[in-house]
């Protein structure tokens, strides 16, 4: 299934292609850049659709880090992506484990 169908499965009301299609491209590529790859591994799209849903919704207050009453003052998270870290930072340990790091250690 394509990322766009899933986001429209969590967000009904998001009609515009063009701008999921912005959102999805936009996760992807900072996921890419974070995760040192060119292509985004399948195991990250629930990651992608979940981050798309949150920028989409940000436009409706999702992701307000603090709100104030009297004075109306509102801040979002400003890093989605942070969320992820731990799976971003553990597929990163889990591909070093596999490629190997090049070093060589030798016990006499």
């Amino acid at each position: 299934m394509e990322l766009i169908e899933r986001v429209k499965k969590r967000l009904p009301e998001a009609q515009n292609d063009t701008l999921l299609d912005e959102y999805i491209k936009t996760i992807q590529d900072r996921l890419c850049i974070r995760l040192d790859v060119d292509k985004l591994p399948l195991s990250f799209d629930s990651i992608c659709v979940d981050a798309v849903v949150k920028m989409y919704r940000r436009t409706y207050y999702e992701g307000i880090s603090s709100e104030g009453v009297a004075n109306i003052s509102t801040s979002f998270f400003e890093d989605i992506i942070a969320e992820y870290s731990a799976e971003i930072n553990e597929y990163k340990r889990s591909k070093a484990n596999k490629e190997g790091s090049g070093r060589l250690v030798r016990f006499l």
